[in-house]
């Protein structure tokens, strides 16, 4: 990676989300639960250790997780409009439209260095890598840390990151898989429609707040694009793009000069993962 492709570093970036512990969804299940139980207007790690049986550093961290999946507030732990919708509708994460969104939510964020840069620009460039070779991709995080503590971050964000998609519930997806030393960059992904729609409204209010129609050559290959982070073809975007097209709020416009996508009235993305769950 060369200098202009990486991502700079800035006191917005978060650069350890982890700290190597595991995207667990068995804990993230009982923080979810932990904090939807109780009307209250913050969690502290404190009680988080306490209501999960770990410590208070790995608490701390799965905290961070479930703030980075888009879940519970940052600071507070409060939960999200979405993280209400996902306890109601799929408390223990086993839905894979489930799964598809909240890896769009942590993929498409670019202040999570390490999971943005690994789905943005890694693996669309070396679909089939190693770790040491992705370790290679955040040779400039040296630039703004010591040697020593750039290696410790790198070596436990990308443990976290590979063994969320090869060992715990991201592995259901296939989009990343394991043969080997290598990981491998899946092609045959399969997201659902209304799953894609909450995706393109999110990627909307997080670009283009403003706007209400959207090019379908952006939603293909633009950074945090629907397209990029769930490496979709053009075939399988305009397919899932086509399925959606008599779904209130949404429209698909093909004709002259015009390719594009309009989402009319604002429809928030957890609105369309609800309607997600209500039609499956």
């Amino acid at each position: 990676m060369t200098s202009t492709e990486a991502i700079e570093p800035s006191s917005k970036l978060i650069m350890q989300i982890s700290a190597g512990y595991n995207v667990d969804f068995n804990f993230i299940a009982k923080l979810l639960k932990a904090v939807t139980s109780k009307n209250k207007s913050s969690f502290v790690k404190k009680e988080l250790s306490a209501s999960l049986g770990v410590s208070d550093l790995h608490a701390k961290k799965l905290g961070t997780i479930a703030q980075s999946l888009g879940l519970t507030q940052k600071r507070t732990n409060k939960p999200t409009e979405l993280g209400l919708l996902i306890s109601k509708n799929d408390s223990f994460f086993d839905d894979l439209g489930t799964l598809w969104f909240l890896h769009y939510v942590i993929s498409s964020d670019s202040s999570i260095l390490f999971w943005n840069r690994m789905v943005n620009i890694v693996l669309p460039k070396t679909p089939k890598i190693t770790k040491e070779t992705a370790k290679e991709t955040f040779v400039d995080l040296r630039e703004f840390r010591s040697a020593y503590s750039a290696s410790e971050h790198v070596d436990k964000e990308l443990k976290t990151f590979f063994n969320s998609y090869a060992d715990q519930k991201f592995s259901r997806l296939n989009y990343l898989y394991k043969e080997g030393d290598y990981y491998i960059l899946g092609t045959g992904v399969e997201v659902p429609p209304l799953v894609l729609a909450a995706s393109i409204a999110r990627y909307r209010d997080r670009h283009r707040p403003l706007d209400t129609a959207l090019p379908v050559a952006e939603l293909l290959s633009s950074p945090n694009s629907p397209g990029v982070v769930f490496n979709l073809s053009e075939e399988q975007l305009r397919n899932g793009l086509e399925a959606l097209k008599n779904e209130k709020g949404f429209g698909l416009e093909n004709r002259a000069d015009l390719d594009q996508v309009r989402l009319t009235d604002h429809t928030p993305d957890y609105i369309w993962l609800e309607r997600y769950y209500e039609q499956r």
